[in-house]
């Protein structure tokens, strides 16, 4: 049940952008998006440290619908901080190496596989280091192609 409800929300709110005009609406669902990605994260973190199997497996839950998501509408151009700064810590050089940005992409969603099996599989020491490289695709996508704070 929860599983339709994250994955009911996500849609729902990248359906409202899909079509938008608005390039700040694009920035906002963006932003939005990464936010329950982080937000799914932080108790992941926690859960690596002290593992929790029936938690791991309902924040796995949240994580599968995230990441089934489609975040191609949410990479328009002309919503980077070149256009919005200050707005936005999107990186323009983001929509000129679409295809690193694609395996860093492909590398975040394969490694979130791991993490979910090792979630439902009640894998402690598999959640962990799975975890850890999740965290480290983020980080390299960040280090790259996201405005420091």
């Amino acid at each position: 049940m929860r599983k339709i409800i994250y994955g009911t929300a996500i849609a729902g709110l990248l359906a409202g952008i899909a079509y938008a005009a608005d390039p700040m609406a694009t920035i906002t669902a963006r932003q939005d998006y990464y936010k329950s990605l982080g937000g799914v994260m932080k108790p992941m973190a926690g859960l690596a440290k002290s593992f929790d199997a029936e938690a791991a497996k309902a924040e796995a839950v949240k994580l599968e619908a995230i990441l089934a998501t489609d975040v191609a509408p949410l990479y328009a151009p002309g919503t980077s901080d070149a256009e919005f700064p200050g707005k936005t810590r999107a990186m323009a050089k983001i929509w000129e190496n679409g295809e690193d940005v694609g395996a860093k992409g492909k590398a975040m969603h394969e490694v979130g596989a791991e993490v979910i099996a090792a979630a439902n599989a009640g894998d402690a020491a598999a959640f962990g280091a799975a975890f850890g490289k999740l965290g480290g695709t983020c980080k390299s996508c960040h280090d790259a192609y996201r405005v420091p704070e």
